[in-house]
């Protein structure tokens, strides 16, 4: 699973690269995305449910594009399906990384899916992770009973970057149940800073367009956020270096009248940080906030 510390870590890099005017380098990235990406051989209570893994979305696609599928027991299952897209600064990060995440909702009765997608490179860029979470949710609705899953009642997650990818995806693509996001990116275009990030660094995470402002903008779920009406459930934290996002998100959608459940911990703990309810469940605040989801989704 992702560590909660590298997290903490890419926060005050961040934090403190902006504070003294030194640039986030592709190195520096390269460094952080290399200990979030690094597969975790704990084992959490999904790997013991019921499961599919590694299911390919596109025939003949990249290995990336691919799928984990787990399922609640017989007993608890409630016939509903949460997918849920990873997050990563768009260039790392894991699916597997989520599995204590999906553990909380299998527990709860909902099945799971996990979605890899292609991460930026300098020459894909989010455009490309917007095609393959589309083509994953396509997969899903086309297969669904030879997978087993109920396609009237998808919802839809995701936290960091993958928050920014399931609500663009919701907003163009698919109308879930509901979609529920923690720590989202969300104002996308606004993530060029050439103050604090270097052109080879913008050109990793942000892809080779970076500079073309009205392109990243077409990419950026604030651009389109009418498009979405349905119920939204976001959640963040004092500790979120990128907490700003969430509450540009809150204000939007409370400008539009739309139904919003926003959580918000304040703590002074650094390990309740940005994402902290993925990365680590077990915390007493993560608790508060998945079970603050479980609920939400109950209701829709």
């Amino acid at each position: 699973m992702k560590r909660p510390g590298i997290i903490i870590a890419a926060a005050v890099l961040l934090l403190g690269c902006t504070c003294c005017r030194m640039k986030v380098s592709r190195p520096m990235l390269k460094m952080l995305v290399e200990a979030m990406s690094k597969p975790s051989e704990a084992l959490f209570y999904a790997d013991s449910c019921r499961n599919l893994i590694a299911v390919p979305y596109v025939e003949g696609g990249d290995e990336a594009e691919v799928m984990d599928i787990y399922y609640a027991d017989e007993a608890v299952r409630k016939n509903a399906v949460l997918v849920d897209i990873h997050g990563g600064f768009y260039i790392g990060g894991r699916r597997e990384g989520n599995r204590a995440f999906a553990s909380v909702f299998l527990r709860a009765g909902y099945d799971v899916v996990l979605v890899e997608y292609r991460l930026n490179d300098g020459k894909r860029d989010v455009s490309d992770e917007i095609s393959d979470c589309a083509a994953a949710i396509a997969y899903l609705i086309a297969h669904s009973r030879e997978l087993d899953l109920n396609p009237d009642a998808v919802f839809l997650t995701g936290d960091s970057a993958g928050g920014h990818l399931a609500l663009y995806l919701a907003e163009r693509h698919f109308i879930p149940r509901a979609v529920l996001l923690n720590c989202p990116a969300y104002d996308f275009a606004s993530f060029v800073n050439t103050d604090v990030f270097t052109a080879s660094a913008l050109t990793w995470f942000m892809g080779p367009n970076y500079k073309d402002t009205e392109y990243l903008s077409t990419l950026s779920p604030r651009t389109c956020i009418k498009d979405y009406s349905g119920p939204l459930f976001l959640s963040t934290c004092t500790n979120d270096f990128i907490r700003g996002e969430s509450l540009k998100l809150l204000e939007d959608r409370k400008s539009l009248g739309l139904e919003t459940k926003f959580v918000d911990i304040e703590s002074g703990d650094r390990k309740v940080g940005h994402v902290h309810n993925v990365t680590d469940p077990s915390l007493p605040e993560s608790r508060k906030v998945n079970a603050s989801m479980i609920e939400f989704m109950s209701k829709h």
